[in-house]
């Protein structure tokens, strides 16, 4: 069953938060059925990422292999992300 993973982070540079998702756009996310970015309309300098996944395994293998790569480049080291693992609840 898939999973959908939203990640909250603030405040960022939202330039250097896109250039990061742009430069690592070419790796490899298998098992990543779907990804979108938001920013919250009252303070931009917060970012929602959402993400379905096959699985919790996948999201965690794509993770462990850019992740760092991705907070290096996004300036994002060091902060503290909100992660929320959701599963479908039920058929609609």
């Amino acid at each position: 069953m898939s999973v959908l993973v939203t990640m909250r982070v603030a405040p960022v540079a939202w330039d250097k938060f896109q250039a990061a998702i742009d430069a690592l756009a070419h790796e490899g996310a298998a098992g990543r059925k779907s990804s979108a970015v938001y920013r919250l309309q009252s303070d931009p300098r917060t970012v929602l990422v959402v993400e379905e996944w096959d699985s919790h395994d996948a999201m965690h293998a794509y993770q462990e292999r850019v992740g760092d790569e991705f907070n290096r480049r996004a300036g994002t080291e060091g902060m503290e992300w909100e992660v929320a693992m959701w599963e479908r609840a039920g058929s609609m």
